[in-house]
């Protein structure tokens, strides 16, 4: 059945309750790389990500969850680096909330080594780079 100019001009009603209940889906992604300076190590690093890895908001101290890590291994396991190399991951998290102006990447972990990333300005794409070394 071919489709008419009044099919075309069909408004669509939307209760204004249910406009109210719907929830924006956000992530944020950040870029990591982890460079493994000769000057600074001596033979391989290893490297990996904890499932405990977080964005905090800085004024409210709110933790955001990581969903996933992309481009490298999770603990136990070790991904290792010869010395001058680097190691480029991606993390992916839960939304930050609205209100988040600076976060801090953190994993919170019970062993020495954790990465903490402290003071990372808020843009409006969610997309960071930084620096783990």
């Amino acid at each position: 059945m071919p489709i008419t100019e009044e099919d075309i001009q069909t408004k669509v009603h939307i209760d204004p309750q249910i406009l109210t209940e719907i929830e924006e889906e956000a992530q944020v992604i950040v870029h990591c790389s982890f460079y493994n300076d000769p000057s600074i190590h001596f033979g391989e690093m290893g490297v990996r990500v904890w499932k405990e890895t977080f964005l905090i908001d800085e004024a409210t101290g709110i933790k955001v969850p990581m969903i996933k890590a992309l481009g490298i291994v999770y603990q136990p396991d070790w991904y290792f680096l010869a010395p001058g190399e680097t190691k480029r991951f991606t993390m992916i998290f839960e939304a930050l909330p609205k209100s988040c102006v600076s976060f801090t990447l953190a994993e919170i972990i019970n062993q020495p080594g954790a990465f903490v990333v402290k003071g990372i300005k808020r843009n409006n794409s969610d997309i960071y780079s930084v620096r783990l070394d």
